[in-house]
């Protein structure tokens, strides 16, 4: 008879001292618990140190062993506890259903509780109700704590402020090369210069963030904003509850704290302030004009009928790229459409090429000339079929079904010609040019049809200009991200 193959699930909460040793404590047991068991073999043991109960998706372990649950390598789950397996009881019976479906128990021994049992799913609600409530007022107990802390002076700024770091007795203190760049930011602002021209500056110059990384305006909005820089300390701007984290800048989920002179300063008060007018200022006088682009609503996709959509490319940038793109690929991938794309340059350009011949050759296509004959034979169509008609030759069925075809026909090209000539260039517009004119393509085109590096441009009077394309060669040139040597 071939034993029953369990698996022992461990989780504490912190890493401090006591709960190591409860961790130590709780592996040994399981690992005891088993030593002398004919029925049963412990083939392994899956533990989440200093991790909360209230997300599943937050233990890595946790979810190697719903994984490997799935894949049947064990039969069996043993844990200490209810609150040791999960603290939201919504996620608690979702996973404990799920393993029972596939065949899994789960014992938790200090309830006693065997998922097996028809009766267990009760006593694990009430269980995990139970085990929710003491986490929200273990959380309530940390919150009061961390208030009455903040109340007294205490502060905590973490690992990420530029230019200041923690002590080990808990000051502030300032990094000297760092706090330099810090001083350089806020002189910049002050003097005039944007956010942007302030990161490309530091990224000119090979500095990096503490984390080593290039700088973004957003980095320099978000150093420009802090008090800390003045000396200053604003304590509870976030909160955490059930170990999902909250901006708190509008007081929503507490009360804030704010502290003067905490520590030293990095930057003058009156700098700091002056930065605070100069931002909101900006920030009144700065309106964002709609971004509009000549070929919006034009390009269709040869391929899939969608029409192609703007998108841009290292936006952030000097290198940026603006291209167009099947607005079925950019959703859903080349799995949905592999229409080539097209850079926006290189579109102007192909469409300069195009006008010009358009405005040289003239050429007429399916034009309101070409229509007008085509209605002329039509309506000659219809007056034949309306003597053969009038002469008996023809059946009243048939007639009318020739007579409905042609009449629609007709209604079609009538329709066309009122379009083309609503749409007519006058004589003295029909000029080349030399560089992409926006007003031109507007005024001329009435559609844009990109196949696989072909683009064709459908003209006011129907005329069709076709020409291959190509984006360049892929990827950045040899030394693109090198700081360029001083001459």
């Amino acid at each position: 008879m071939s034993k029953t193959k369990a698996v022992a699930y461990i989780r504490v909460s912190t890493e401090k001292d006591a709960q190591l040793h409860s961790y130590d404590f709780q592996e040994n047991y399981w690992r005891g618990a088993f030593e002398n068991d004919p029925n049963t073999e412990l083939v392994g043991i899956y533990a989440d140190k200093g991790i909360s109960g209230h997300s599943i998706q937050k233990r890595p372990q946790f979810l190697i062993m719903m994984q490997d649950a799935r894949e049947h390598k064990f039969d069996k789950i043993y844990v200490k506890s209810v609150s040791r397996f999960a603290r939201n009881t919504t996620q608690l019976l979702e996973a404990v259903r799920e393993l029972r479906d596939i065949g899994i128990e789960v014992i938790f021994e200090k309830e006693n509780i065997h998922t097996f049992e028809p009766t267990s799913e009760v006593f694990l609600t009430i269980a995990a109700t139970i085990a929710e409530n003491d986490l929200e007022v273990d959380a309530e107990r940390m919150r009061w704590s961390v208030r009455h802390r903040y109340e007294n002076g205490w502060i905590n700024i973490g690992t990420g402020l530029y230019g200041l770091q923690m002590t080990k007795d808990n000051e502030l203190e300032i990094v000297p090369e760092e706090a330099a760049m810090v001083r350089f930011i806020f002189d910049s602002y002050v003097a005039g210069l944007g956010s942007k021209r302030i990161a490309d500056a530091l990224n000119e110059a090979g500095v990096k963030t503490r984390e080593g990384r290039n700088w973004t305006d957003r980095h320099i909005v978000s150093m420009l904003r802090n008090e800390k820089y003045k000396g200053d300390a604003m304590m509870g701007k976030s909160v955490s509850r059930l170990g999902v984290s909250h901006d708190n800048m509008d007081g929503k989920y507490g009360p804030r704290y704010y502290m003067e002179n905490t520590h030293e300063a990095i930057v003058g008060k009156e700098t700091w302030t002056r930065a605070q007018q100069i931002m909101d200022e900006r920030g009144k006088n700065y309106r964002r004009e709609p971004v509009t682009h000549t070929f919006s609503g034009l390009i269709k996709c040869g391929c899939c009928g969608k029409n192609f959509a703007h998108k841009v490319n290292n936006c952030t940038y000097k290198w940026r790229t603006d291209i167009w793109v099947c607005g079925a690929q950019l959703k859903n991938g080349v799995a949905a459409c592999d229409n080539s794309r097209i850079k926006d340059t290189v579109l102007k350009a192909k469409f300069v090429e195009a006008y010009n011949e358009f405005v040289k050759k003239r050429p007429e296509g399916d034009s309101v000339v070409a229509m007008q004959e085509v209605l002329a034979d039509l309506r000659q169509q219809e007056r034949e079929l309306a003597e053969l008609h009038m002469s008996r030759l023809i059946a009243d069925d048939a007639y009318t079904a020739e007579r409905d075809g042609i009449k629609s026909q007709i209604e079609a090209i009538n329709e066309k010609i009122t379009e083309r000539r609503s749409k007519r260039v006058p004589e003295s517009e029909h000029v080349p040019i030399t560089e992409f004119d926006p007003d031109k393509a507007k005024r001329f085109l009435t559609k844009v049809i990109v196949t696989k590096f072909t683009v064709t441009f459908v003209f006011y009077n129907g005329a069709k200009i076709s020409r291959h394309y190509d984006n360049g060669q892929p990827g950045n040139k040899v030394g693109w991200n090198k700081k360029k040597e001083e001459a």
